[in-house]
């Protein structure tokens, strides 16, 4: 094992782990924040580009066979490959398969600013439930 497979696997570390807080993020407030605000903003533009900047470094460090690799490494971390049959099957039988790259965006983003959403309505009181309010101290003009 060189150093070029050595940086392969941490390259893909890096974008499951990337794709796994996109999908996980809404369970913490403070990482839905981050979701909502930094990386799914930050993932759309990167999937603007012409090309998937990790899918070139992948290419650069393991010019033989990357996609081999790749798939190699997915069935180490076992989680991964199933994820990828499961993307493939719906590939085949839906007409727009929902764990697709947007579909994860898409999911990542709703159930954070669902998390938000909710968190800020909890904690927000209005003013007339409020322990401090007392009628009697509103002045009337």
């Amino acid at each position: 094992m060189n150093i070029n497979d050595i940086f392969f696997i941490i390259v893909c570390l890096i974008h499951l782990l990337i794709w796994g807080f996109v999908l996980l993020a809404f369970i913490d407030v403070r990482t839905s924040k981050i979701n909502v605000y930094i990386v799914v903003p930050l993932i759309y533009i990167l999937h603007i580009l012409p090309f998937h900047i990790l899918t070139e470094i992948k290419k650069k460090l393991n010019k033989d066979g990357w996609e081999k690799s790749m798939d190699n490494i997915e069935k180490k971390l076992i989680i991964p490959y199933y994820f990828r049959k499961l993307q493939t099957f719906l590939d085949k039988s839906c007409l727009f398969n929902p764990i697709c790259a947007q579909g994860m965006l898409l999911f990542g983003i709703i159930t954070s600013s669902y998390r938000l959403y909710f968190y800020n309505k909890d904690c927000v009181k209005p003013i007339e439930k409020s322990d401090n309010f007392k009628k009697n101290q509103v002045k009337k003009y």
